[in-house]
């Protein structure tokens, strides 16, 4: 991962004086790269630099770093994921722990390892909390950030991670009335998802792993031996001294995972028939003992786990004081909530594009069942936007990780025509990118027919006429090297960016009548794709502003961010200086702030990109630049032939991974606001 900085520069009042700041070396750009790490064992002990001194540094890393300051850069990277981080922005008190265990496995060029005990069984309660016994949207979104942790600390280090998801459906599961067989279908499917999503990063433990049993076992096997692999763990794991009253008033985790099973059960049992004639304090005293029990197997569990399991970083989905796990939500929720879990709630979808976990009973009156290949899958916010069958179409919604969604037809059959993009509802198109964006519409047919594409545009909104090359770009490799060529019809790699930042209209005061140039960017793109790359480039990556928002972290602020300027000096094409440029804009529609800014460049063989920040720290710039590409709040978006792209060019940022040259890879592009 290579992270460009400007430092050491004070404020750019205009071009000159922003050029000649780099010209003298006023400011300076430094580039680092991803370590290749050592595998010398001694390499933690040759360093000079202690961890104490590590933990105060960002989770980034330079070349020749010892194998303990790439595990704190991991495990910083862990730590931003945890809810004790985001409550209070302090060091996370189990970091120091992990440190060890971590730079062990860096050593050996192992990929790092996680544990999250968890994903055991859709909660009993069908009625109030869940819509089935199956996994649905709740657990690919969960899978999905766990994917992605992965994905982001092998931004950092070469040999990435893995989370080991291990479940802990047997542990409970007779407790709560649940069979066997629903915690072995759960399961299995929640697997599915993986596959499904190529989440790779991912490892499933069965219970039975734990207890020196390995094999990959059918679901006769598992039926005929779940309870004996229950039994099996109590009897080995168990301790004997364990009261869990007694624990609740000296261990702050314990306590916390105690009542956090009471007032789930209350919920889970509402319904149970084993319970429905007790009167009030007897259900009460009922769910007290079932907790109980639970704790003690809980920590049977837990002692299975640090035994077999110890060199693994442990993630935990209850509230903890995070001495000796991370607490984390599986579902991002608002900051700092833990929210419920995925298999305790069901998802519901709102208007401005966020997900939330919540019990279904809460949400039954304003928002929508949608249902996936004949599985209730999420909730979904009540609209129009929604509604094409007025527009005698029928189609589907994908809602993706982290942001995006993809709409399809359904078609009746192979011998069923796809509809043409003629019958398209372009003005809900429209308004869907505003705060679901990207929305790509796929699987329809005449997605190429040129005159159709441009006729659909003026649907859009007000096409923009560009006097290079008029309504539409065709965007693909032009085949030439000189400085001069425009990196855009290139295989290169672009710096992430929004269009239009050399777009500028002339206003006038209409008090004093002074006239002044602003930026003019155009509000949306529309794409065709002709062709794609070979497969694993070539993508196109989004950047949702109201996710990097959100996981922007303190000191930083929108509210901070919003007063900044800076400015940009460019070479080769683009060769112009910028100044007093806005880093965050309210969006035209939703009033929420967006980010505007384009990625410092200098990875090309065409235009460069310097960029200052003009009235506050520069180390701002690296805070950005790795939050634009953070696995929460970047999609990575793979093409298929055929589709069709609409892109809010305010909030969102995005840029193109490079591929092959002289491959077919060919867009068409209009913009319109």
């Amino acid at each position: 991962m290579t992270s460009v900085q400007i430092v050491g520069a004070g404020l750019a009042q205009n071009d000159t004086l922003l050029s000649k700041a780099l010209e003298t070396g006023a400011i300076s750009i430094t580039s680092t790269e991803l370590p290749s790490v050592s595998d010398d064992e001694n390499a933690s002990v040759a360093s000079e630099t202690s961890s104490q001194e590590l933990l105060s540094t960002p989770s980034s890393v330079k070349e020749g770093d010892s194998s303990t300051a790439v595990a704190v850069g991991v495990l910083k990277i862990i730590e931003s994921y945890g809810l004790n981080f985001e409550r209070s922005d302090q060091t996370w008190d189990g970091l120091d722990s992990f440190i060890p265990i971590v730079t062990k496995q860096i050593e050996r060029g192992e990929p790092v390892r996680l544990l999250l005990p968890g994903f055991p069984f859709k909660s009993p309660n069908s009625k109030d909390k869940v819509i089935s016994t199956l996994p649905d949207l709740g657990e690919q979104l969960a899978l999905s950030h766990l994917n992605g942790l992965c994905e982001n600390i092998a931004s950092l280090y070469e040999h990435g991670a893995e989370v080991h998801v291990c479940s802990d459906g047997l542990v409970y599961n007779d407790l709560l009335g649940v069979s066997d067989e629903a915690v072995w279908e759960y399961g299995e499917a929640v697997r599915q998802i993986a596959a499904e999503q190529d989440l790779h990063n991912l490892k499933f433990i069965r219970l039975w792993d734990l207890l020196e049993h390995p094999g990959t076992w059918s679901k006769e096997y598992y039926l005929a031996h779940a309870s004996c692999i229950r039994r099996e763990l109590w009897y080995r794991y168990r301790d004997v001294n364990f009261e869990a009253d007694l624990a609740a008033k000296s261990d702050d985790d314990i306590r916390l995972t105690l009542s956090s099973y009471i007032e789930f059960l209350s919920k889970d049992l509402a319904y149970s028939k084993t319970h429905e004639s007790l009167s009030e304090s007897e259900r009460t005293a009922a769910f007290n003992k079932i907790a109980k029990s639970m704790m003690g197997r809980w920590k049977a569990f837990a002692s299975a786990l640090q035994e077999n399991r110890g060199d693994f970083v442990r993630l935990s989905i209850h509230d903890s004081a995070g001495k000796g796990k991370l607490s984390l939500s599986l579902v991002p929720q608002k900051k700092g909530s833990l929210g419920y879990t995925p298999w305790h709630s069901s998802i519901a979808i709102e208007l401005d594009g966020s997900y939330r976990t919540v019990h279904a009973s809460e949400v039954r009156g304003t928002h929508k069942l949608i249902y996936r290949n004949g599985r209730p899958w999420f909730y979904r916010a009540k609209s129009d936007m929604f509604e094409w069958t007025a527009d005698d179409l029928h189609v589907t919604f994908e809602h993706l990780y982290p942001c995006g969604i993809i709409i399809r037809p359904v078609t009746m059959g192979e011998s069923s025509p796809s509809p043409s993009i003629r019958t398209l509802p372009m003005k809900k198109v429209r308004a869907l990118s505003n705060c679901f964006s990207p929305v790509v519409l796929r699987g329809f047919s005449e997605t190429t027919e040129e005159t159709l594409f441009i006729e659909k545009s003026h649907e859009l909104g007000k096409v923009l006429v560009w006097p290079q090359y008029g309504i539409m770009a065709k965007v693909k490799d032009a085949g030439r090297d000189d400085k001069n060529a425009n990196n855009v019809t290139s295989n290169e790699a672009m710096p992430m960016h929004f269009d239009g930042i050399f777009k500028y209209k002339e206003i006038e005061d209409p008090v004093t009548g002074e006239k002044k140039r602003v930026l003019n960017p155009p509000g949306y793109q529309y794409f065709t794709c002709l062709a794609t790359a070979p497969k694993g480039s070539g993508y196109t990556l989004f950047c949702s502003s109201r996710l990097f928002f959100r996981y922007l972290a303190a000191p930083w602020s929108a509210e901070r961010l919003e007063p900044v300027t800076w400015g940009t000096v460019n070479t080769g094409f683009w060769k112009q200086n910028q100044e007093d440029l806005k880093l965050v804009v309210r969006h035209p529609v939703t009033n929420e702030p967006c980010m505007r800014w384009h990625e410092p460049w200098s990875k090309t063989k065409y235009s460069t990109c310097k960029v200052i920040i003009e009235n506050e720290e520069q180390g701002l710039i690296d805070v950005i630049n790795q939050l634009i590409y953070d696995q929460r709040t970047c999609l990575r978006f793979s093409w298929e032939q055929g589709d069709l792209l609409i892109n809010d060019n305010v909030s969102m940022l995005h840029t193109r991974t490079a591929y092959e040259s002289n491959c077919d890879r060919e867009m068409w592009r209009i913009h319109f606001d």
